[in-house]
């Protein structure tokens, strides 16, 4: 594994070389809880290695560098020490189904005083042919110890200077067709809205929709009423449960929440309708969903796009209140 920094200067442990035997396991790499590589032709249930312990969560198809690719998708939860103490870290590794190679891998790391995020993305290949018919070099993961300064610094300043371009000129059609005007108030792309019913909520996504805006639904409530009332087909519409229901998709963790929403938007999505905010808390606790809101905040803010969460404000002390509004705005107000 070699690489270097973006200053020129070579990454800590350069030129060092790492195996990985894909059946049992065997691996000196010790940078990550999997390696870059993992056996190929994987199904969700399948063990990644005999000594990992990890499994295949879900098989899926997903675009990278210009190309559809079936992937498997492995996610391990695991514990460590950051700032202020001990924490919880969770990391999702997408391999390339064919090699079994490492496409992508995102980290959270949510410790007492702190919440990061680490994704990592393949940038070239020479494993398939990339849309413009390039051999491209496979780009080096580097050791998330070594680049977490370098990435986060890089992610900082693409917010800041993005947040400056949208608030210099009047947003077109190329994000989410404009602002958007309802019978119920406004409606403004790039905003996160917090409402009083999931009844209000399905109107302006039913609206949208009907103004050709892509949109997902992710609900508790019964989800064939919902797509109904949505104008949603049933691949636009998730439950939020562990478990399926009249053929609906489910998922059943913040975490897979977290990824569904950031697909969504990465393929150009307009409007997302999430359910269950107080299923979510009762789970993970206020604190884990806000932190979570807040970062999908800026997402939701680089794409153009609009979030709406029902919330039953009654279950909120005055604190919860004033942090949520904080971040969020009230539809119709």
């Amino acid at each position: 594994m070699t690489g270097e920094m973006a200053n020129g200067s070579a990454m800590l442990n350069n030129g060092e070389t790492f195996f990985t035997n894909v059946q049992t396991g065997a691996t000196n790499y010790t940078h990550a809880s999997l390696g870059p590589i993992i056996s190929g032709d994987l199904n969700a249930g399948d063990e990644v290695s005999m000594a990992s312990g990890s499994v295949v969560n879900t098989t899926e198809t997903m675009t990278y560098i210009g190309v559809s690719r079936p992937v498997d998708v492995v996610v391990v939860e695991s514990t460590g020490m950051g700032s202020g103490g001990l924490g919880n870290v969770t990391t999702t590794y997408v391999y390339d189904k064919a090699t079994g190679m490492m496409l992508e891998n995102s980290n959270r790391f949510v410790y007492p005083n702190s919440d990061i995020y680490l994704d990592l993305s393949v940038s070239g290949t020479n494993l398939f042919s990339t849309q413009k018919g390039q051999t491209l070099t496979l780009a080096i993961l580097l050791p998330v110890v070594v680049i977490a300064a370098l990435v986060l610094v890089s992610i900082t300043a693409i917010v800041v200077r993005r947040r400056k371009q949208l608030g210099a000129k009047t947003v077109t059609k190329k994000n989410m067709a404009g602002d958007f005007t309802l019978n119920l108030g406004a409606v403004n792309s790039g905003e996160c809205y917090l409402a009083d019913s999931l009844e209000q909520c399905m109107k302006v996504v039913s609206d949208l929709k009907s103004r050709g805006i892509s949109a997902m639904a992710i609900v508790r409530e019964n989800p064939s009423l919902v797509a109904k009332s949505c104008n949603l087909s049933p691949d636009d519409v998730v439950l939020l449960s562990a478990k399926p229901v009249g053929g609906f998709k489910a998922i059943n963790s913040l975490q897979d929440v977290s990824i569904a929403v950031t697909k969504f938007l990465k393929a150009g999505g307009g409007v997302v309708l999430l359910d269950g905010f107080e299923y979510l808390v009762s789970r993970y606790g206020f604190n884990t969903v806000y932190m979570c809101l807040q970062e999908k905040k800026i997402e939701f803010l680089e794409a153009g796009a609009v979030l709406l969460v029902p919330v039953t404000m009654e279950t909120l002390d005055v604190r919860e209140k004033g942090q949520l509004l904080s971040e969020l705005k009230l539809l119709g107000h």
